[in-house]
């Protein structure tokens, strides 16, 4: 309907039916489409917020300013396992006495309804299992104008159990890593060393972290190029590890000294596993 048409049938005058359009419009209770000059109002279609909600994979739940329960998705009543109509209207803590214990929750939702968005990570002992969230406090402010807070509360257990379970694994690692008596150095595809063990970092007399980002020949040959019979270029064109024995004089030592390829999924090489044996006592023998 045009503003002609409802101002005919609300018998209003037609500048204050404009008015109450306006504020319908803003307010999202209406929606409006222009033909030429005419402007055709009618009905918002909106969906209802609460079938929204139920759609996100994530915990909502709305509060008003008394902490009274206003709205809450269909995924939060299946993780308490309870129904709407027994928390609607009910204040918080009337029935997540253990989850409030947590001592940055009620803060944050006190500072939320004064107007201020924050967002938290946190843990949670269940009578089974630790759980962590991650929570989100919404400011928000009702038609009538009261203040309010929605709580978005994602479920991040399982991300934290697997970076724990890869913490676990990349400690492990560095401890093979470093507990190998033979001296072995990651290299990337330009020969710069990466990363190098407690054996190599022990051999050539200095820290781990002082031997990154140099050229490995430098180090382990003395020299301002890759070594004549260098395995690392060997396996850059074979793909595939490559071995051969040196003796360096400006060290006095034999090694046998092999380089394996570290590829991509898509089969391109990376970088190399470089690993020097001292076999000098061998070769004095």
């Amino acid at each position: 309907m045009t503003i002609t048409d409802i101002s005919r049938r609300m018998k209003t005058n037609r500048n204050s039916v404009a008015k109450y359009l306006d504020i319908l419009l803003i307010s999202g209770h209406a929606e409006m489409i222009t033909f030429g000059p005419a402007k055709v109002f009618f009905p918002s279609r909106r969906i209802p917020l609460s079938s929204i909600l139920d759609f996100i994979s994530d915990f909502i739940i709305v509060l008003d300013k008394d902490l009274r329960v206003v709205q809450v998705n269909e995924n939060f009543l299946t993780l308490l396992d309870i129904e709407r109509e027994s928390i609607l209207g009910n204040k918080i803590n009337d029935f997540l006495k253990d989850f409030l214990k947590i001592t940055e929750i009620m803060p944050k939702i006190k500072s939320a309804l004064d107007g201020k968005k924050s967002k938290i990570e946190t843990s949670f002992q269940n009578d089974s299992e630790k759980l962590h969230f991650k929570i989100k406090y919404i400011p928000t402010t009702f038609d009538n104008g009261a203040p309010g807070v929605g709580l978005i509360i994602e479920d991040i257990t399982k991300q934290k159990r697997a970076e724990k379970k890869m913490l676990q694994a990349i400690n492990e690692w560095k401890t093979t890593f470093n507990s190998i008596t033979d001296m072995i150095s990651l290299h990337d595809q330009y020969l710069n060393i990466v990363k190098v063990n407690k054996a190599f970092a022990d051999f050539f007399k200095d820290t781990p972290e002082k031997f990154v980002g140099k050229k490995c020949y430098e180090i382990i040959h003395g020299t301002k190029k890759p070594h004549l019979n260098c395995p690392c270029q060997q396996t850059q064109l074979t793909k595939k590890t490559a071995t051969f024995e040196s003796f360096e004089p400006h060290m006095g030592k034999y090694f046998e000294i092999s380089a394996t390829p570290i590829t991509t999924n898509e089969g391109k090489n990376s970088g190399f596993v470089h690993i020097i044996k001292d076999i000098t006592d061998r070769k004095k023998a």
